[in-house]
C-alpha cells in the first residue's frame, strides 16, 4: 500500500463536484431544448462564414489572417460540458482508491474512462481554425501557417457557490502552494467561480496513464492530483459576495418549488430579495434598471404564493414558476460573469 499524501484530500473536491453537478443536471436538463437547438443551427451557420483581416501597408509585406470557427455551444451544451467534467473527477477518484488497494490495472481503467470523458467534451467544444499568410511587395509568400484552436474552460458552478462547497478546493490548493492565505469564513475574498481547463488535466492524464503502464504508482499519484491542482481556476471578487448569495437562495427556491414546499420557497426569495437590494446599491444608476425588474419580479412571485393559502396548485402552474425562477437564476450567472 502506498502512503497517502497531502494531495489525497482532492478526494473531497471530486466528491464534492459530482454531488453538486449532478443534482444541477435534474434542474438544467428541464430547460427548453427545442429553442436550443433551433438557435443553435442558425449559429452555426453564421459562425461557419470565415472572417478576414489583413496587416500591412499596401504595396509591402502584407499578412492576412484568416479565421473561421467550426460549431457552436449553446447554455445546454455547457452544462452538458459540465457535467461529463463533473464524471472526469469522479474517475480520478475511483482511480486514486485503486491505487490505495495496489490494484494498478483498475487504476487505469478509471484513468481511460477520464480521458474517454474528456474526448467527448472536446468533440462538442467549438473549433477556430487560424490560417495566417504573410505575402512580400511581389506577391511571393514568405510564410503560411494553419493552426486549430479550442478553448478548453469549463465553468463548473454555476448555482451554490459558498464556503462549505469550495473549502476542500481551497484547502488542498494551498497545501499545493498555488493559493495562499485565503480566508473562507467572514472573509474580504469571496469565491465566485470554479472553472475547469480541460488541457493541464488531459496532459496530467495522460502522465498518469503511461505511469501505470509502467507500474510506477507514485508517479500515477501525483500526475492525478496535480490534474485537479493545474487544471481548477478559481477566482474572487468581493463585490460579488451579495450576488453570490442571491444566486444561492434563488436555487433552494427553485428546489423548494419543486419539492412544493412554499414557506421554504418563500424564505429563500426573501433572502434572495434582500441580497440583490444590497448588490442593487453597489451599482450605477443605468445598471440598477436590470435588478429593479428582477426585484419586481421576486415580489410578485412572493404575492403569488402567499394568495395559494389552501387551494390546491396544479402541477403545471408550479412548473411555470420553476421555470421563472430559474431563468432569474440563469440572469443572476450572466450578472456574476461580467465581474469575471
Amino acid at each position: 500500500m502506498r502512503d497517502r499524501n497531502p494531495c489525497s484530500s482532492w478526494r473531497l473536491v471530486s466528491a464534492g463536484l459530482v454531488a453538486l453537478l449532478t443534482v444541477a443536471g435534474s434542474a438544467w436538463a428541464q430547460q427548453a431544448q427545442q429553442r436550443s437547438s433551433t438557435s443553435s443551427s442558425k449559429d452555426q451557420s453564421k459562425a461557419a462564414e470565415p472572417v478576414v483581416r489583413t496587416f500591412g501597408t499596401q504595396g509591402g509585406y502584407r499578412t492576412e489572417l484568416k479565421t473561421r470557427t467550426e460549431g457552436n455551444m449553446t447554455e445546454e451544451d455547457r452544462r452538458q460540458a459540465a457535467l461529463l467534467m463533473a464524471e472526469v473527477f469522479q474517475h480520478i477518484e475511483k482511480a486514486r482508491e485503486k491505487l490505495d488497494a495496489d490494484d494498478t490495472k483498475e487504476a487505469l481503467k478509471e484513468v481511460k474512462k477520464s480521458r474517454e470523458a474528456i474526448k467527448a467534451i472536446r468533440a462538442m467544444l467549438p473549433k477556430t481554425i487560424v490560417h495566417t499568410k504573410t505575402t512580400a511587395p511581389d506577391g511571393k509568400t514568405v510564410y503560411e501557417d494553419e493552426r486549430e484552436v479550442q478553448d478548453g474552460r469549463i465553468p463548473m458552478y454555476e448555482g451554490m457557490l459558498h464556503a462549505q462547497t469550495l473549502a476542500p478546493i481551497l484547502a488542498s490548493r494551498r497545501t499545493a502552494q498555488e493559493i495562499v492565505g485565503v480566508q473562507l469564513v467572514e472573509s474580504q475574498a469571496i469565491a465566485t467561480a470554479v472553472i475547469a481547463n480541460i488541457d493541464p488535466i488531459e496532459g496530467q492524464l495522460e502522465k498518469a496513464a503511461k505511469a501505470l503502464e509502467s507500474n510506477k504508482t507514485e508517479d500515477a499519484s501525483k500526475a492525478l492530483a496535480m490534474a485537479l491542482v493545474r487544471g481548477l481556476d478559481v477566482r474572487f471578487s468581493k463585490e460579488d459576495s451579495e450576488l453570490a448569495s442571491a444566486r444561492d437562495a434563488i436555487w433552494l427556491a427553485r428546489r423548494s418549488l419543486e419539492e412544493n414546499n412554499v414557506p421554504q420557497a418563500m424564505a429563500n426569495l426573501a433572502v434572495a430579495r434582500e441580497r440583490l437590494q444590497l448588490y442593487r446599491q453597489l451599482l450605477s444608476q443605468d445598471q440598477r434598471k436590470e435588478v429593479d425588474e428582477m426585484l419586481r419580479e421576486v415580489e410578485q412571485l412572493e404575492s403569488q404564493l402567499r394568495q395559494e393559502g389552501n387551494r390546491q396548485v396544479t402541477s403545471a402552474e408550479r412548473a411555470r414558476q420553476g421555470s421563472t425562477v430559474t431563468h432569474w437564476w440563469d440572469r443572476v450567472n450572466s450578472w456574476l460573469r461580467r465581474h469575471l
